[in-house]
């Protein structure tokens, strides 16, 4: 199968919204059916500039449903969940093409569990109308209080309830990105509280915790992509950050969302994240090299002076069904997080993803 339609098995995380306006500029969006006769995406916002009032590409709840012949498309949750102490972290992600990944961390006890399926066509579907994904092996459905996730994988099983709290966030201020030669629709609700079943080696655990689910659809080219990191940095004051490190054809892209507790947006640069990755491992099975640990600094969205973060992967090597034949390996990494925002001590926690090689 050709590389291109193995990385759409893959989420991609945005570009940068800073320094990308001649990118903007050439950007031809495929319509969503929830945004038709919308011109285009909007300008990249200067940094740390509120965006809440710019009119967005995307409608909900209608776009949780599907957007049949645009191209790529997915629905990925991830999040951290406890019961009584004990801590997992969890991925689960659904692409209209028919593949899942699915991965359980017992972050407590360290074990960890992945599988990437490439269901046969005919035995999956998504509806237009509403959300309701079903895969042989994983389902997403429901209204946005109350969606219920399912997932199934060799040693360990899934079953949990989201419930999306506050406002969702519009990647770009809008919803709508310029990314490898051509653009993408893109949303998150990155405020789900969560609550279910976390079964692992035939042991159930009721757990609670939070989650976050990304949005993808569109078209673009992937033979341009080079690596890239992202994070969905969920700060205990409130703040969400979507932030993504990108190399592609058209170079090197630094670029950040923020969701503020009172449902405002920022759109802000960020310094990059390779220079300040540390605590490198290897993969056994595939070769690659993943960081697991990094400093994120974003010197524009402090008002009084800068954000400084330590985004700490526990464990390091949480590769997605390493030694696939055909894909060199992507980590997707429940992280801590800890650091300073003007000044005042802040901790939360994060997923990482990261593809290609980091050195």
């Amino acid at each position: 199968m050709p590389l291109p339609s193995i990385l759409a098995s893959h989420r991609f995380r945005g570009l940068a919204a800073a320094g990308v306006a001649a990118a903007l500029a050439v950007a031809t969006p495929q319509a969503s059916s929830a945004a038709t006769g919308q011109a285009g995406p909007a300008a990249p916002q200067e940094p740390s500039a509120p965006v809440a009032a710019i009119p967005t590409f995307v409608h909900l709840p209608a776009d949780q449903a599907a957007h049949p012949g645009v191209g790529e498309e997915w629905w990925y949750t991830v999040g951290q969940v406890a019961a009584h102490g004990h801590k997992f972290g969890y991925e689960v992600q659904l692409t209209s093409s028919g593949v899942t990944e699915i991965a359980i961390n017992d972050i407590t006890s360290g074990r960890y569990y992945s599988q990437q399926v490439m269901n046969k066509p005919g035995t999956f579907s998504a509806s237009t109308t509403q959300l309701d994904v079903r895969m042989p092996n994983a389902t997403l459905s429901g209204p946005m209080n109350a969606m219920h996730l399912t997932a199934t994988l060799p040693g360990g099983t899934l079953d949990l309830t989201l419930n999306a709290r506050g406002a969702p966030m519009y990647e770009n201020g809008t919803g709508l990105i310029p990314v490898l030669g051509g653009s993408s629709y893109y949303y998150s609700l990155p405020n789900l509280e969560t609550s279910g079943t976390v079964t692992v080696d035939g042991k159930a655990s009721k757990i609670t915790g939070k989650s976050w689910l990304d949005r993808q659809w569109g078209q673009w080219d992937w033979s341009q992509l080079r690596k890239w990191t992202w994070m969905s940095i969920q700060l205990h004051n409130g703040d969400s950050i979507s932030l993504s490190d990108l190399y592609s054809a058209q170079g090197e892209q630094h670029w950040a969302t923020v969701l503020h507790p009172d449902g405002s947006e920022s759109v802000v640069s960020v310094n990059p994240l390779a220079k300040g990755a540390t605590d490198f491992q290897t993969s056994p099975t595939t070769g690659q090299r993943y960081a697991g640990k990094w400093t994120v600094e974003i010197p524009s969205l402090a008002k009084r002076g800068r954000t400084t973060l330590t985004v700490t992967a526990t464990p390091t090597l949480q590769e997605i069904q390493a030694g696939l034949p055909f894909t060199p390996g992507i980590n997707e990494a429940a992280s801590t997080v800890t650091g300073t925002v003007d000044g005042t001590h802040v901790t939360g926690q994060a997923y990482v993803e990261q593809f290609g090689i980091w050195k």
